[in-house]
């Protein structure tokens, strides 16, 4: 496994055609989306905080809405050469872990549903609970990994 991470925080959006490892460390209520083409060994994720769509233009406030943070991070991919068929697109996160319920499931069910509107399938998704979670995308070999609570890291 590379040893270079690049820790893609909260509201963020991080794509790479190199030989790194995207990660989020500590996803409580918020959701990770990791899409990645296993033919150009292209990679991204966004850490969404936000259910819906930015009111505002600004492209700091964009990326953390899940409709915004998605077009940003498949635009981003495609412009390094993704292709939109070739992309597996996989969810982590939207722990309910305050027990308030109701702002993780409205931004899983945010991200779930534009993705839908897109015409995109999830491959996986490891939503939901009451457990914080971490991802990371090796983009060399394509795999992801993924911690629930304090369990071992396992392959998505």
């Amino acid at each position: 496994m590379n040893d270079k991470f690049i820790d893609v925080y909260t509201g963020k959006v991080s794509v790479s055609s190199k030989p790194v490892i995207l990660r989020v460390m500590a996803i409580g209520s918020c959701v990770a989306v990791v899409v990645y083409d296993r033919n150009k060994k292209i990679g991204g994720l966004a850490h969404i905080m936000l259910p819906g769509r930015s009111s505002s233009g600004e492209s700091e406030e964009r990326t953390k809405y899940a409709e915004d943070a998605i077009d940003i991070l498949l635009d981003a991919a495609k412009k390094l050469g993704a292709g939109t068929e070739d992309l597996e697109v996989n969810l982590v996160g939207g722990a309910d872990m305050l027990g308030e319920g109701n702002i993780s499931k409205e931004i899983a069910s945010s991200a779930l549903d534009y993705l839908k509107n897109l015409g995109i399938e999830p491959k996986s998704k490891k939503t939901g609970g009451a457990k914080r979670r971490s991802v990371s995308l090796d983009i060399e070999s394509g795999r992801i990994f993924y911690t629930e609570g304090d369990s071992a890291t396992e392959e998505l």
